[in-house]
């Protein structure tokens, strides 16, 4: 699909092309010619590894059933791993709970039934020392800190080993290990709350853990976590599989490494925790927890040859700036980032698209979206233009844009109106569009009631979905753009 746009006179042209099938990638420029991958805002040639990446992914991949050649079920895989999954998959068919355990072993995928051996998933899940035939292992490390010398590029460096349920519970602790705290006074009693919620930590490694790529050509790579000061972001060989990133969390599952995947549901940590709690549910708990912390949404992004998660912790809030940010004009319309972005302004800071992306990970498209939105809700102000503009926060007392000269025809800017019910707003621009009597700028809406962008935007917006004004350009943010009450802009 396609859209255009007047844009200082020039039309420019928007094309959206969805993401095809799998199985057709990659495509080419040309007949032979090079394929591309897009990241950040450029395209880069794919070399002949990710090539071999994306042609491995056609299909249904089965690299999790291969046989781990040298391995065997006795002397490889831990007892209590595989009874754990061996009782689910009896308790789930009789049939199969009635066969020798040989037969139980070759037909739950244990192992592969041309050799006997212990298939790729059973070794990663069930295994008590996968690393010994795949390495599977995962990295970590925290970045260099604002505080630490600067020839310091890394600290606590980390290296994991042992089977999925070993994996998952000494990362998330060393995650932990590594947060930040601040302590919260709740009826006279403090308690200690980390930068990120521990649930959505669990989620994000657990996927990168059981959905990485275990193909030949990703096998050498390693999952890798990396602590930054106001980040976790957490890095998996392989991009998706079978849906795209704008399907996270909304499809059901579509597992990379299905017999991993169900194996993964079966055997617990250490601790005694699943692996897998329930199914196509981690992506949706990890935004809520997210939510209800009043951190921004996780960021995913599918880079072809790896695919990469970001949680972002920013700055710890006070109970001022948490207060103030729940009560902004924009109510549902703001995304968290928007909301941290704002605190930040009023606390003093500018932002550019730029600094804005650093700080809440998206593409430019985007963040120049949500923080335009910012501007037309009357938040903030902008100065230059293109790729040098700096937004920072509109004062309560800053006149909204520059004003005319009064004249006889225009009535004098009554008090600014500190506060509204919504009736009342839309009451107030009502009268004042049809005592006009022809369609008003926002300006000189803002102008003859004395309303802040701030309590127009939302009540235009509202007014719309009523019915009651029409728009005079079709675009809502069309810099010439005029309002008039429905049935009478014609008048």
């Amino acid at each position: 699909m396609s859209e255009s746009a007047d844009i200082d006179g020039k039309t420019v042209l928007q094309c959206i092309v969805p993401p095809q099938p799998s199985d057709r990638k990659p495509f080419r420029v040309g007949k032979g010619g090079p394929a591309y991958i897009r990241s950040g805002d450029g395209d880069y040639e794919l070399d002949p590894n990710e090539e071999q990446l994306l042609v491995s992914q056609r299909g249904v991949p089965k690299h999790d059933r291969a046989p781990v050649e040298g391995a065997s079920v006795e002397r490889d895989l831990d007892p209590d791993l595989l009874e754990q999954y061996l009782e689910q998959e009896r308790s789930q068919s009789g049939r199969l709970a009635r066969l020798p355990l040989e037969d139980q072993l070759i037909r739950t995928n244990v192992v592969a039934p041309e050799t006997g051996e212990p298939t790729v998933a059973a070794i990663y899940a069930l295994g008590i020392h996968p690393q010994q035939f795949l390495p599977l292992n995962v990295k970590a490390h925290v970045t260099r800190g604002p505080n630490d010398p600067k020839a310091m590029r890394m600290r606590d460096r980390q290296e994991f080993t042992g089977p999925v349920p070993d994996l998952l519970e000494a990362v998330v602790e060393w995650v932990t290990d590594h947060l930040q705290t601040t302590t919260i006074f709740t009826d006279g009693h403090g308690k200690d709350v980390p930068e990120l919620p521990t649930l959505a930590i669990r989620e994000i490694v657990a996927n990168a853990l059981v959905h990485r790529d275990l193909s030949p050509a990703s096998m050498l790579a390693y999952t890798q976590v990396v602590k930054h000061p106001d980040k976790l972001i957490v890095v998996n060989p392989g991009g998706l599989w079978g849906l795209t990133e704008s399907e996270l969390g909304n499809t059901g599952p579509r597992a990379r490494n299905p017999v991993l995947y169900r194996m993964c549901t079966a055997v617990k940590t250490p601790k005694g925790h699943r692996v897998i709690e329930a199914s196509a549910t981690g992506i949706p708990a990890v935004r809520e927890a997210l939510h209800d912390a009043f951190l921004p949404a996780p960021y995913f992004k599918d880079r072809v040859i790896d695919f990469q998660a970001i949680l972002t912790s920013s700055t710890m809030l006070s109970e001022e700036d948490l207060a103030w940010a729940t009560n902004l004009p924009g109510g549902e319309v703001f995304s968290t980032a928007q909301r941290h972005a704002l605190i930040r302004m009023r606390n003093g800071e500018t932002l550019t698209n730029a600094s804005y992306r650093q700080e809440f990970p998206m593409d430019s498209t985007q963040a120049r979206a949500e923080l335009q939105q910012l501007v037309e809700f009357g938040l903030a102000t902008t100065r230059g233009q293109a790729g040098g503009t700096v937004y920072s926060f509109r004062q309560e007392d800053t006149p909204a844009p520059a004003k005319p000269q009064p004249s006889a025809s225009v009535p004098a800017q009554p008090q600014t109106r500190s506060y509204l019910r919504s009736e009342e707003k839309i009451a107030l621009i009502r009268k004042t569009l049809h005592d006009a009597g022809q369609p008003l700028t926002k300006r000189e809406i803002s102008e003859r009631t004395g309303m802040s962008y701030g309590q127009i935007n939302p009540t235009l917006k509202e007014m719309e979905k009523q019915g009651t004004i029409v728009f005079t350009e079709k675009q809502w943010n069309a810099r010439n753009q005029r309002y008039a009450l429905a049935g009478e802009q014609g008048e």
